[in-house]
């Protein structure tokens, strides 16, 4: 019933901005890279799977850049317990840096972390470049810093400031 009601609100968040959005929208999924190739050092292993997929809507456009919201879910099968984080957040991007198709992003985000039963607050930051290979669709290098406030429940430690780095496609429609 719970996931239902996060499907629901996710739907209505995406008809709701597609209809008030100016001109397009960019859906987008990572892994990261870290646990795809060589696992961490809390019993992960190569392979893990860790996948963040992101719905992108400009809100505000210049001539060279815009302002995006979105909605997001991070998923990870992670070895003691697999953790859903799901959140929002806006961002800043500024199109044709250094050379034409390459840009970049700036994002803040708030949201939640549900692991073993336990659902708490995280906010986090994102940098993004991302490289236009076609009309439709762009490489993606995503580097996050987040807030993991899971640690308390599972480690009884503070909650830290975690790095990861995804690499991913964005459609852009």
């Amino acid at each position: 019933m719970r996931k239902l009601r996060y499907f629901i609100l996710f739907l209505l968040f995406l008809k709701s901005s597609l209809f008030f959005s100016q001109d397009s929208f960019n859906v987008s999924i990572h892994h990261d890279t870290k646990l795809l190739l060589f696992g961490d050092d809390r019993g992960n292993h190569a392979g893990t799977i860790n996948l963040l997929a992101k719905v992108e809507i400009p809100i505000v456009k210049f001539a060279n850049s815009y302002v995006i919201a979105y909605p997001a879910f991070e998923y990870a099968a992670l070895h003691y317990a697999p953790l859903r984080r799901y959140f929002v957040g806006v961002g800043y991007v500024q199109k044709d840096v250094f050379f034409s198709n390459l840009n970049f992003s700036i994002k803040t985000n708030y949201g939640f972390i549900n692991r073993m039963q336990n659902t708490t607050g995280s906010f986090g930051f994102s940098i993004e470049a991302f490289y236009r290979i076609s009309r439709r669709f762009s490489l993606s290098y995503l580097h996050q810093i987040v807030q993991r406030t899971d640690f308390k429940t599972l480690y009884n430690i503070k909650p830290e400031m975690k790095n990861s780095s995804f690499l991913g496609i964005k459609v852009h429609f």
